[in-house]
C-alpha cells in the first residue's frame, strides 16, 4: 500500500496584515489583495478575517483559508487579466482546526561568528612561563564549510610568539585618532632576552600572535585578531599607539608599566608587574562575509548560500607539539561558539519561489536570456521584493515565520494514496524594527493554536501565548 508522508510545502509573503473593514469601514474580500505584500484571513465566503482581534479568525466556524496577493501584476503571457491568471491571489486549502496537528513560530535572530580568545599573563612581576631562548607556539584550527571550500581541508597553521610580525605603516588597534600607525624600532623588534630568569615578556608574546594571525595568507581570509591590553588590573581595552609602540620597543623585555606608555611615556627596562595581563580575540567572519552571492538579477535558485558557521580552536604548544605544561593557568584559552541566523532571506526566498513553481509560475534560469524572461513573465521583482542577506559582518535573521502543519486523514481511499496529503505552510514577515507587523500574527496564531488545541513542547498544556508557539520553534 502507498504510503507518503511528505507534507506539502506552501509558503506566503506577508508584508501588509489586511483588516475585516477598510478605511471606510467597507468589508473587505480577497479581491482587496491587490499589491504584492498583502496578506489576509478570509472565511468560506473569502471575506477577510480579523487578525489578532477577538472574536477574529479564530472565531470562524467553518475554517478559513490563509491567502496573498499575486506577485505578478498582470496576465502577461495570455493577456488576458479578465480570466485571472496571474493577478489571482495565492490561496491555501480551507483550514479547519480539527485537522491542524501542529503550529509553532520561527524567531528571527541573528548571526553570532564564533571568536576564540587567549589571555596570557605573567607567572609573577618580572617573570613569565616562556623561558628566553623558547618558541611559544599557538596552533590555531579553523574547521567548516568556508575553510573546506577554499582549501579541501580545515584551515591550521603554527605561530611563532617569538617571532615579529609587525609591518611599517600597520593601523594600531585604536583608530580612534584617523591614521594612527605603529612605529617600528629603528634596528627592528628585539627578541633577545637578557635577564634569562625573567622570560620572554607576555605582551610581546601576545603582540606577535596577532600579526602573525593578521599576517597569515590563508588564516586572515576567515577572521581577524585583536589585541587587548589589562592595565594593573583595570579590565582589558584597546591599546592605544603608545602602548603599542612601547610593546615594540620592549620588544623580549617587556613594558615596565604601561600606565606611563598609555600616557606617553613608555619604559621598556626588563621588568613588568604581575597584574598587566593581555588577550588575543580571534573573531572569525559571518556566514554573510563568506558565502558567494550575486545580485538579485542574476539570482539562481542553485546558488551555494552559507548557513553553517566556521570555528575556531586556539592550543598553546612546545616546540615538541605537545600542550605547554608550564604555562597551565598562565595562558588561559577559551571560545564562543557559532550562533546560526534565522531565518535567511536566501531561505525564504526559494520557499517563496518553490511555491510559484507549484503554481506552474515559471521562474525562468540558467540562460543567458534568462532575466529577459523573468522580466516577460513577471516574475523578476519577487527577489527583489523578498530582499537579500546583508553580506556585511552584520548578519542578520531577516524573517519571522509562522508554522502551521494541516493534516486531512485519509478517509475512504481504496488506491492506499492519501486523500489531501499533509500541508506544511508557512508564512514570511520581514524583521523590522520600526512598523513590524508581526504582532496581529503572534495574537492569530494564539488564537488558532487555543481553538485547535495545539499542545505546548512538553505536551502538558494547550498553547496559550506566543511565545510558547516561539519555544516549539526552537533555537540555533
Amino acid at each position: 500500500m502507498a504510503h507518503f508522508n511528505h507534507a506539502f510545502g506552501k509558503s506566503f509573503y506577508a508584508k501588509d496584515i489586511l483588516k475585516s473593514l477598510d478605511a471606510a469601514g467597507v468589508q473587505q474580500t480577497s479581491v482587496s489583495l491587490d499589491t504584492v505584500g498583502k496578506f489576509a484571513f478570509l472565511d468560506g465566503k473569502y471575506d477577510v478575517l480579523d487578525a489578532g482581534i477577538f472574536p477574529g479568525v479564530g472565531s470562524s466556524l467553518a475554517g478559513f483559508y490563509l491567502a496573498q496577493a499575486s506577485f505578478q501584476p498582470n496576465d502577461k503571457i495570455g493577456n488576458n487579466p479578465g480570466h485571472g491568471g496571474y493577478k489571482e491571489s495565492s490561496k491555501s486549502k480551507l483550514i479547519k482546526f480539527k485537522y491542524i496537528s501542529d503550529m509553532w513560530i520561527t524567531k528571527e535572530s541573528d548571526e553570532t561568528a564564533a571568536t576564540a580568545s587567549v589571555e596570557i599573563k605573567p607567572t609573577a612581576a618580572d617573570k613569565s612561563c616562556f623561558p628566553c631562548g623558547s618558541d611559544p607556539i599557538f596552533r590555531v584550527d579553523i574547521k567548516g564549510t568556508a575553510a573546506l571550500r577554499l582549501l579541501n581541508h580545515n584551515a591550521y597553521a603554527s605561530l611563532s610568539g617569538s617571532l615579529p610580525m609587525v609591518q611599517d605603516g600597520q593601523l594600531t588597534e585604536d583608530q580612534t585618532v584617523a591614521g594612527t600607525t605603529v612605529t617600528i624600532p629603528a634596528n627592528g623588534v628585539d627578541m633577545c632576552c637578557t635577564t634569562p630568569a625573567a622570560g620572554i615578556a607576555p605582551s610581546i608574546v601576545a603582540a606577535n600572535l596577532r600579526d602573525q594571525f593578521n599576517n597569515d595568507p590563508i588564516l586572515k581570509r576567515f577572521g581577524t585578531a585583536k589585541l587587548l591590553v589589562n592595565i594593573a588590573g583595570a579590565g582589558f581595552t584597546v591599546p592605544n599607539v603608545n602602548v603599542e609602540n612601547a610593546i615594540y620597543a620592549g620588544g623580549a623585555l617587556g613594558v615596565a608599566n604601561l600606565t606611563n606608555a598609555a600616557a606617553g611615556a613608555p619604559v621598556h627596562d626588563g621588568t613588568w608587574r604581575d597584574n598587566d595581563t593581555y588577550k588575543v580575540e580571534i573573531k572569525l567572519k559571518t556566514s554573510c562575509e563568506l558565502q558567494t552571492q550575486f545580485t538579485s538579477c542574476s539570482f539562481d535558485t542553485r546558488d551555494f548560500y552559507l548557513m553553517g558557521g566556521l570555528k575556531v580552536s586556539v592550543d598553546l604548544q612546545d616546540e615538541t607539539g605537545n600542550p605547554c605544561v608550564p604555562c597551565q593557568g598562565y595562558v588561559i584559552e577559551s571560545s564562543t561558539d557559532f550562533k546560526q541566523r534565522r531565518t535567511s532571506s536566501e531561505t525564504a526566498i526559494r520557499d517563496i519561489l518553490l511555491t510559484e513553481n507549484y503554481r506552474q509560475s515559471p521562474y525562468n534560469q540558467g540562460l543567458r536570456d534568462s532575466s529577459r524572461f523573468r522580466e516577460q513573465e513577471g516574475m523578476s521583482g519577487i527577489v527583489t521584493e523578498l530582499g537579500r542577506d546583508n553580506t556585511t559582518n552584520d548578519c542578520k535573521g531577516e524573517y519571522r515565520v509562522y508554522h502551521l502543519l494541516h493534516n486531512i486523514p485519509r478517509f475512504n481511499n481504496p488506491t492506499g494514496v492519501f486523500d489531501n496529503d499533509q500541508y506544511h505552510y508557512k508564512i514570511y514577515v520581514k524583521h523590522d524594527a520600526g512598523a513590524n507587523p508581526t504582532n496581529p500574527l503572534d495574537l492569530a496564531w494564539e488564537q488558532i493554536a487555543a481553538r485547535a488545541e495545539v499542545t505546548t513542547l512538553d505536551g502538558d498544556a494547550i498553547v496559550s501565548t506566543f511565545a510558547e508557539l516561539e519555544k516549539k520553534g526552537g533555537i540555533y
